[in-house]
């Protein structure tokens, strides 16, 4: 007799679903499951091994796993990351699994018959989207998947109208199961057993060979040497290599019983691009200066209790917030538990990877967004297999399935990068980590010269345990800030371009004192619009409510959102006019410009631009950072890529081109973001003792307070000011702010959509404060026209989100039983980043 299982699915609805498996098989709780849903088949995660019976409950169609791919805890923490951030269990899983481990059904569509052009005008009368479909197939000439045909129509959802037309015989629909990741194998061999154990017989048949088989000796003689070293087989393609043989001549010794064959599991590693190292010593033989020593042992100590704490780890750039990682990490393994730490963009710190693999080795796997499925699947499974004790990465890194946690630490934990935006589940890396930690009874450190406000709250509050470093590592002291005000420099003739003649100068004598200079400009392109100087018309993007910026090396407008492209006009597309200016400055056009402005001046200065344009191959950031601190390059400029993870002694001059970009945006957070974006890069001068730093920061608003407070390098001087304007206006951290998306390609009824919806949440409940719907800034992006709905959340009045949920979820069940329509989809995003 079969028995019953619950299964979640990675599919937005919050419930499980229950299949049967026979009476002897062995499954368990954290298993995957290939089960049929609908006319799909999907990879779920047996969630209860004893569900209630349920007489219309299908058969699963095969277990996947031997042993659990999740354990009890991190089944608790996933449970609880789709109840905090209002996501299905079975999404949150499948978010927690690398690619490559959740096969399922990918359904293709073709057309059985050339179309008939008189049977495809009828249908477009009665059936538009039909005939859409039956356009779109016939253009591909084969067939298409289903996910292909949703984006050509715009829909989220074309299963009916496929359905018609494959019982009309006008398409023929096929289900295969895809994205089964396998482990990559590769031929090995070994010296033969008998071999091995006699070192006469070896030398022996070394000296027998070595007159008339002097390529077989050179096999066996490294053979011998790698099975000194390790008692696995060697790699056949390695042997090639290092003994300089040819394939057959290791088969020849196969053949002879000399050697033995074997397949051997191989890892893809793609952490490493072969590059020269950014570090280049052991960071843990230096000395801790006393703030270093005190947060070091104080963390040691909790460690070593095994009692869950977080720490938040304040401490100034350049004070060596690293090193004290480093022994946190050391100390841990010393107590047989490993380390995961999480850093914002993998790809924007490499020179950290360094000087981790500096100190710890091959001890550390690394999970970034740019690693191949087959790469993702072997570092997976190196990590559950404890062959790994730390695991560094961006935030998916996580779920990593690390045995023995016992230290998470989240470097840079105010970056806005830690939050998933999209897919479900939208949830936040950083409070993700401290929930984890809570789970492993883990010691977390939460790090940053310029915590978020909410993480310095609770440090305030007694939630955290605050470890202030207000020193910097190497005698080296804070750089200096000068403030420059361009409106009054250009009024005094002072500015060429973008560039103030102050800051020009400063850059001259650092190129010529052969020190490193970094510009900040953080926007891309080269002007972030075009502008007619007659009838005032902006290209803008046709699927979203946004100005094309202005790429002038490729002569494109490019939405930055959706991707688009069209080659830029010389005239204007409304009145015809030549004047087409090109109006703000990006990367590329500060490049330009300063390129020409050193050559005007008679400098010689080699300039390199980073940005997402020019760093978009693999290792080409790493090769401009090399570049940069070998002095190849004077001036590395570029977007906010630069302003976090660069440690070199060289840079004396920092410059922030348009301190403003994002001061005065319609976002709560926007004064707290301008702090941290010019104080991190202003961090990056001046790092060691031999070298004093600068910087200068062009701004219209020298007396605000992001400002002030970053030339005076005083986060507390931000942090008070920021947190009275919180208090009055009921923004984090005194409330979550949640907001409920709807998207629809027809805006009629994503208005009508948002009331619905709007109407059904508590309007008087003193713990929420609903506002809207309304329009965001952009309203309509990748062809959707949006709506939002936001939410304060007054912790005081609901301290553990309780009551948030429970009218969100009413809200919604209200709303799907009522209004629901496939072309509407709604989103919800618990404490989201962004208020637009």
């Amino acid at each position: 007799m079969p028995h019953h299982v619950n299964i979640a699915l990675p599919i937005p609805a919050r419930r499980t679903f229950t299949y049967t498996v026979p009476d002897d098989a062995d499954v368990q709780c954290g298993m995957r499951a290939l089960v049929p849903f609908g006319k799909r088949t999907l990879t779920g995660i047996i969630v209860e091994t004893h569900a209630p019976s349920l007489a219309e409950a299908k058969p699963v169609h095969e277990i996947l796993d031997v042993i659990p791919v999740f354990d009890a805890t991190m089944l608790e923490f996933t449970k609880w990351m789709s109840d905090y951030y209002l996501a299905s269990w079975g999404e949150t899983l499948h978010a927690a699994l690398p690619q490559g481990m959740t096969p399922e059904s990918v359904i293709s569509v073709s057309l059985t018959a050339p179309l008939d052009d008189r049977q495809l005008q009828e249908m477009a009368r009665h059936a538009p989207k039909r005939a859409a479909l039956l356009v779109a197939l016939e253009r591909h000439k084969g067939p298409l998947h289903v996910s292909t045909l949703q984006r050509a129509l715009q829909s989220d959802s074309v299963a009916s109208q496929l359905d018609a037309l494959e019982h009309a015989g006008l398409v023929t629909i096929s289900r295969e199961i895809h994205g089964r990741a396998k482990a990559k194998t590769q031929k090995a061999v070994s010296l033969s057993a008998d071999i091995r154990s006699d070192h006469d017989k070896l030398r022996a048949l070394l000296d027998e060979l070595d007159s008339r088989a002097p390529v077989q000796a050179r096999i066996i003689s490294v053979l011998s040497l790698h099975h000194r070293r390790s008692e696995e087989p060697m790699v056949v393609a390695e042997l090639v290599k290092s003994a300089k043989a040819q394939t057959a001549s290791i088969q020849t010794l196969v053949d002879k019983g000399i050697c033995e064959e074997h397949v051997v599991e191989v890892q893809r590693r793609g952490d490493s691009d072969g590059a020269e190292s950014l570090a280049h010593r052991d960071e843990t033989a230096l000395p801790l200066h006393a703030e270093q020593q005190h947060a070091s042992d104080v963390i040691a100590d909790a460690l070593s209790s095994g009692q869950q704490k977080t720490f938040l780890l304040h401490g100034i750039t350049g004070s060596g917030k690293t090193l004290v990682y480093m022994h946190a990490i050391r100390k841990a393994r010393e107590l047989g538990k490993s380390a995961l730490v999480l850093v914002p963009e993998i790809s924007l710190t490499p020179q950290l990877i360094d000087r981790f693999r500096m100190t710890f080795g091959n001890d550390i796997a690394v999970i970034h967004s740019r690693m191949s499925p087959g790469e993702r699947y072997d570092t997976w499974r190196a990590i559950a297999g404890g062959r790994i004790s730390i695991v560094l990465g961006v935030r998916s890194a996580l779920f990593a399935p690390i045995a023995s946690c016992g230290l998470i630490i989240v470097d840079e934990e105010h970056e806005s990068s830690y939050k998933q935006d999209s897919p479900s589940p939208r949830y936040h890396a950083r409070d993700s980590a401290v929930m984890r930690g809570v789970l492993n009874h883990a010691v977390v450190i939460l790090g940053s010269a310029t915590p978020s406000m909410e993480s310095m709250y609770n440090a305030q509050t007694g939630k955290y345990h605050l470890l202030e470093l207000h020193h910097r590592s190497d005698n080296a002291v804070l750089p200096t800030v000068r403030l420059i005000d361009v409106r009054d420099a250009r009024k005094r003739k002072k500015m060429s371009g973008a560039f103030s003649d102050e800051l020009l100068d400063e850059i001259k004598k650092r190129v010529a004192a052969n020190e490193g200079v970094l510009l900040l400009q953080n926007r891309r392109g080269f002007s972030p619009r075009l502008e007619c100087g007659d009838c005032g018309h902006i290209p803008t993007c046709n699927q979203c409510s946004v100005a094309l910026t202005y790429h002038k090396h490729t002569n494109l407008l490019r939405c930055h959102y959706c991707g688009s492209t069209r080659p830029a006009l010389k005239s204007c597309a409304e009145c015809g006019s030549a004047e087409m200016a090109e109006v703000g400055v990006g990367t590329q056009r500060a490049e330009e410009e300063l390129q020409e402005l050193m050559e005007r001046d008679g400098v010689k200065a080699r300039i390199a631009r980073v940005d997402l344009d020019s760093t978009s191959t693999k290792g080409s950031f790493r090769k401009l950072l090399t570049d940069f601190k070998n002095g190849s390059t004077d001036i590395l400029i570029g977007t906010k890529m630069i302003a976090k993870g660069l440690d070199i002694d060289r840079v004396t001059l920092v410059g922030v081109i348009n301190a403003d970009l994002q001061l005065y945006v319609p976002d709560f957070r926007s004064t707290e973001r301008t702090f941290q974006l010019l104080t991190q890069v202003a961090g990056r001068a001046g790092r060691s003792g031999s070298f004093k730093g600068e910087v200068l920061i062009q701004t219209g608003h020298p007396t605000h307070t992001a400002l002030l407070a970053s030339q005076l390098h005083d986060y507390h001087m931000m942090y008070n000011d920021e947190l009275q304007h919180r208090r009055e206006a009921v923004y984090p951290p005194y409330s979550r702010f949640v907001v409920i998306e709807l998207t629809s390609t027809d805006m009629q009824m994503v208005d009508a959509h948002a009331q619905h919806l709007c109407f059904a949440l508590p309007r008087t409940h003193p713990a929420l404060q609903v506002l809207g719907p309304t329009r965001p800034m952009m309203d309509k992006l990748r062809g959707q026209f949006r709506r939002v709905i936001i939410i304060k959340n007054r912790k005081a009045e609901d301290p553990g989100g309780n009551i948030l949920r429970h009218a969100i979820s009413t809200a919604l069940q209200h709303y799907r039983d009522r209004h629901a329509h496939s072309n509407v989809r709604v989103t919800v995003d618990v404490d989201s980043q962004s208020a637009v």
